[in-house]
């Protein structure tokens, strides 16, 4: 999730403001939020797991699906290992899910709360 977060921040900083003026804005929008919410997935992960989960996989779910638009109905990207490769990581996102999962009864909730 660092990794995606600081590619799209590298955009949006050396390409400026909505760089991916090749989409089409609502495409463009997506894309450069997730600098934003990639670094966020990755900071609940690591404090409120349950949230982290939750939010990386809707990340990963929507980026698919919004990618695989972009590629075979929009055709905005030519490229399709990068989508080869984003859905193998919804895999692992998904299958690691169940283990990282907290088990009885859990303080994620509580921090959230406070």
């Amino acid at each position: 999730m660092v990794a995606g977060g600081a590619t799209h921040v590298f955009d949006n900083v050396y390409f400026g403001f909505l760089p991916y003026r090749f989409a089409p804005d609502w495409l463009n929008i997506y894309w450069s939020a997730l600098g934003l919410l990639d670094f966020l997935a990755a900071l609940l992960l690591w404090k409120v797991r349950k949230l982290g989960i939750l939010l990386t996989i809707a990340i990963m779910l929507s980026n698919v699906i919004i990618n695989s638009i972009a590629v075979h109905a929009l055709g905005v990207i030519s490229e399709t290992i990068p989508l080869q490769l984003q859905t193998l990581f919804l895999g692992f996102c998904l299958g690691s899910a169940y283990l990282l999962w907290p088990r009885g009864r859990s303080d994620d909730m509580a921090r959230v709360n406070r």
